[in-house]
């Protein structure tokens, strides 16, 4: 991506990593990655996710969370 001349560079995230950083496991982060149809990068022979949908799924994940919370 470009911005005004200047080459933004997004950070990648593999899914071991996405995994770690939403307290999930390695299944769980590749179901909510297909059911959010989210992009993937694959480099090399690893599958990636931006950063910027890594906080995309946290969102989403933290929506799902509060609900089930709600005391009534």
């Amino acid at each position: 991506m470009k911005e005004k001349g200047i080459r933004i560079i997004e950070q990648l995230i593999s899914i071991p990593n996405v995994a770690k950083r939403l307290d999930i496991s390695i299944r769980t982060a590749k179901r909510l990655i297909r059911n959010l149809g989210i992009e993937t990068y694959t480099v090399g022979k690893r599958i990636r996710i931006r950063e910027v949908d890594l906080m995309n799924i946290a969102q989403s994940t933290m929506s799902i969370d509060d609900m089930i919370n709600v005391k009534f």
